[in-house]
């Protein structure tokens, strides 16, 4: 069904209101509870655990949302049973995470399960502002069905009108003419077309007279590492791509910002419009994360435990549509991406998008002879095209809770459930993969597998394995399996109880497949912590074509423990239509998808990439079409490049007004000035003679900035 939608009268110069109509999901009455076709549920734990509706909306371009309002009218549909939504559960309780988790889940639930008042009491609410790429949305969450939780009446609203109040950039101002670059790119419209919800009335917006892609793929990294990335640049350029390499030291020198994150931020933000892909190359030290505080100041978290929180995180570089003082630091307290109140409940702070707009991944390794072979080992795997070895699978899910496991009352979490659920909805293949599932102590998994989940198996079958998902118990420096060894007599598992056995350790990997390395999801804990440079760090080294790995204690969500593994499989190896078996994208996509069906950020911000966002699982772009008809690069040559004399630079046509064109040391300092005056309205050359070296051209106009790497050689 297509959105309504009614643009109001302007409300001043430059409001405006749009009202959209959203109705309610398919639903029936089924043994007293309410079960509703594609919907989701974003409640909070201990709420009532009523199905709701999230849409993602699009605005016009560069539009700046004032507030978000929800209107409906509910009516009673009857009695039901309508249980608390469960609580969130960590996967580590070091530090009594899990109980202080279940006290804000009873407290929450005393509160409200005691009360007769309607739950929820508003009709909806925001869940993300920003941008997939050109396009500028709002994604909101609602709420068509409301609970009485001590009479049990349930009530329903069928229709529940969403009024987006915004404001659009004054022409020609710095935020129009960022959109402006963009006004042509289709890079990301099929992921678009099917995320949002007004798409038809979109397009009065976002028609394009010369659409094109962005073939932009960009290489940051600190000076003395741009030699190590030289064979992986060449292939990617005789794949058509627009390569750059830039250094952390010109960024830092060239750049505005509060820290090198930012800077990094600010710089991938004015390259946007012409880039799709980026590899960050360095290990934290030199190339750094940026770590975010999900709890509203409180840098600690609750749980003041650091394994849980600050958390490192790619996402921020990713996301790039709104400056940071309109997204990541929103209330400019140096707390970045604070989406929670100290319950977890979804009042942020700050206002984060996890809708990304360029694909990111990272070499976490600042050793050159290391990161020349994870280059040439992506490179062959990126060539492969052999589908028995692309779509043979390794999945290995131990057990990670016990049903009420010393007392808690939590459920049974089996991590086989996950491995099981990937094969019966054909994710994966059951006849080309293996399952290792815990078949030892008291309680064991009840699934059928190829053989128990032991460390010794897990080497064993770990041998032409295009893909691996795992599901443990993690540390930085492996993951481990957890057997209930003997009982007292109570039927309780209980620490005194448990043993716990590797599955996997950081040296095991020198006894991995590494001539046919395994796309990797890690679903156990601090697998990808950053600062130890462990387990996913060294599977990237040996034994994995790409990685994907917790930088903290990871969280078992409070609706769907599928998770983000189980997304990104089913996204990379099934829904190729939109992610074209393109493992960056697949992430990307299967992000959303999680977000949009939880509203969970823990897990969103925790799971980063290790790897090539551009490597293609099956050798080939799949499901789409792999030319790419590239960019406009008339404006902004260079040539020869590399070469061992003197240096022609073509730029213009340009916009009017005034134009710089600088060169920069590989270091980020300037050299020397090759023009600066009025916009030609034609094609005009300078050259350039120096000194044998990399060195970086910067060509600024109107605001924006393109930069071009040249190498100048005896």
């Amino acid at each position: 069904m297509l959105a309504s939608v009614a643009i109001a009268l302007a409300l001043s110069s430059t409001g405006y209101l749009m009202q959209v109509s959203i109705p309610a999901p398919r639903y029936s009455i089924v043994e007293d509870g309410i079960s509703a076709e594609d919907a989701t549920y974003m409640h909070p734990p201990g709420a009532p655990n009523l199905p709701c509706r999230t849409v993602t909306i699009a605005l016009p371009p560069g539009a700046v949302v004032q507030s978000v309002n929800f209107t409906g009218s509910r009516q009673e549909l009857g009695t039901a049973d309508i249980p608390p939504v469960a609580p969130l559960l960590p996967m580590s309780n070091t530090s009594g995470a899990a109980d202080r988790a279940r006290d804000v889940y009873e407290a929450r639930r005393r509160s409200l399960f005691s009360s007769d008042q309607v739950y929820p009491q508003t009709y909806g609410a925001l869940v993300s502002k920003g941008g997939l790429r050109k396009y500028t949305i709002v994604t909101v969450a609602c709420y068509h069905f409301g609970y009485r939780p001590l009479s049990d009446r349930l009530l329903y609203s069928p229709n529940i009108r969403v009024e987006v109040q915004y404001e659009v950039p004054e022409a020609n101002s710095e935020r129009a003419r960022f959109w402006d670059e963009l006004k042509d790119d289709i890079t990301f419209d099929r992921a678009a077309r099917e995320l949002i919800y007004n798409w038809e009335e979109a397009q009065e917006w976002y028609a394009t007279d010369t659409p094109s892609d962005a073939d932009g793929y960009t290489v940051i990294l600190p000076a003395f590492l741009v030699s190590s990335v030289d064979s992986l640049v060449a292939y990617r350029q005789s794949q058509g791509y627009d390569v750059s390499v830039v250094t952390t030291e010109f960024i830092e020198s060239t750049m505005e910002g509060a820290d090198l994150p930012q800077k990094i931020r600010n710089y991938l933000r004015e390259q946007m419009h012409s880039i799709e892909y980026v590899l960050l190359v360095g290990y934290y030290t030199n190339l750094p994360w940026r770590s975010v505080v999900p709890f509203n100041d409180d840098p600690d978290s609750p749980y003041n435990d650091p394994t849980i929180t600050p958390i490192p995180t790619d996402l921020y570089y990713a996301d790039l549509t709104e400056h940071d003082s309109l997204s990541w630091d929103y209330d400019g307290d140096e707390y970045y991406g604070e989406v929670y109140d100290s319950t977890f409940a979804p009042v942020g702070d700050d206002a984060p998008d996890y809708h990304t707009d360029i694909h990111l991944a990272r070499i976490p390794y600042s050793t050159s002879p290391m990161v020349r072979e994870i280059c040439d080992k992506m490179m062959k795997f990126d060539s492969n095209t052999d589908m028995s070895y692309k779509t043979a699978s390794l999945l290995a899910g131990g057990m990670i809770y016990f049903q009420n496991e010393n007392y808690s009352g939590y459920p049974r979490f089996d991590g086989a459930d996950m491995m099981e659920k990937t094969l019966n909805d054909s994710v994966l293949d059951r006849a080309n993969a293996v399952t290792l599932y815990e078949k030892s102590g008291l309680r064991a998994s009840p699934f059928s597998c190829t053989s128990p989940l032991t460390r010794e198996s897990m080497i064993f079958y770990w041998q032409r394995r295009g893909v691996v998902l795992e599901y443990n118990h993690g540390s930085p420096y492996g993951y481990y399996r957890k057997v209930w060894t003997w009982d007292d007599g109570d039927s309780v598992a209980e620490s005194s109880e448990i043993a716990w056995s590797l599955c996997l350790y950081g040296s095991d990997v020198l006894s991995l497949d590494n001539d046919y390395p395994a796309t990797t999801f890690l679903r156990s804990c601090s697998c990808g912590k950053p600062e130890d440079q462990g387990l996913a760090a060294r599977l990237l080294y040996r034994g994995s074509s790409a990685v994907f790995g917790s930088s903290r204690v990871l969280w078992i969500g409070p609706q769907n423990d599928a998770g983000l593994g189980y997304y990104f499989v089913r996204a990379l190896m099934k829904d190729l239509a939109l992610s074209g078996g393109i493992v960056g994208k697949a992430y990307d996509l299967a992000r959303i998808t999680f977000m949009d069906e939880t509203g969970f950020w823990m897990n969103t911000y925790l799971v980063n990439m290790y790897g090539d966002p551009a490597l293609r699982q099956f050798g080939s772009i799949v499901g789409v079409a792999e030319v790419k008809e590239g960019r406009d690069r008339s404006s902004f040559d260079v040539f020869p490049n590399p070469t061992t004399g003197r240096i022609s630079i073509r730029f213009g046509p340009l916009h009017e007004g005034e134009v710089e064109l600088n060169a920069y040391d590989v270091a980020g300092r300037f050299v020397k000035s090759l023009y600066s005056g009025a916009a030609p309205q034609e094609s005009r050359t300078a050259e350039m003679n120096l000194p044998a070296g990399i060195y970086f051209l910067s060509l600024r106009n109107q605001g924006l900035t393109t930069f071009k790497k040249v190498t100048l050689v005896n």
